[in-house]
């Protein structure tokens, strides 16, 4: 469980009903046809790819629950330039990043739609089957579509083990 600092009082994060509402309504992001995808989702893969701008977005979804107090999106960030700042050792963002995606992957609330989303990554990485009419230049595309789509499974699933070879900070 991914656990923040702010103005000295320890906050938990909580992956859940408000959470996704939040996300939907301020992370969702849209795609060149103009459709949404979830805002949970966004912040998942986003975090899976190491971008950290999203470890801000995690946190306000994460603390949504909160009805009194909760912190604004501008004290969440001062809080993680602060562990960021104080760290010595250069990992600060890498354990943020990973604690925040450890946190989302495992929070049972989610699993279906995780599950989902690795199901349908799998399915891309999978060959395509040749058209009968398919010509030459069909094909060579659609190999090399195959291998791409193979390599960029790949490198997920090595991120989405590298996020979880970690332990929590508390």
């Amino acid at each position: 469980m991914a656990y923040l600092t702010i103005d000295g009082k320890d906050y938990t994060a909580r992956c859940d009903f408000a959470f996704d509402r939040t996300a939907n309504e301020k992370y969702a992001k849209e795609d060149k046809n103009g459709d949404k995808s979830g805002g949970t989702l966004s912040i998942y893969i986003s975090l899976l790819n190491d971008d950290a701008v999203y470890l801000s977005a995690f946190w306000d979804c994460a603390l949504a629950y909160l009805k009194k107090g909760r912190p604004s999106v501008d004290q969440i960030e001062e809080a993680i330039a602060q562990i960021i700042n104080d760290d010595e050792t250069g990992t600060a963002v890498d354990n943020l990043v990973k604690e925040a995606f450890n946190t989302l992957d495992s929070a049972g609330f989610f699993k279906g739609k995780v599950r989902q989303h690795w199901k349908m990554l799998e399915k891309i990485g999978e060959p395509k089957k040749a058209s009968p009419n398919e010509t030459p230049e069909m094909e060579a595309k659609r190999l090399e579509e195959d291998e791409s789509n193979k390599e960029m499974l790949k490198m997920m699933k090595d991120a989405y083990n590298e996020k979880k070879e970690l332990t929590m900070t508390k």
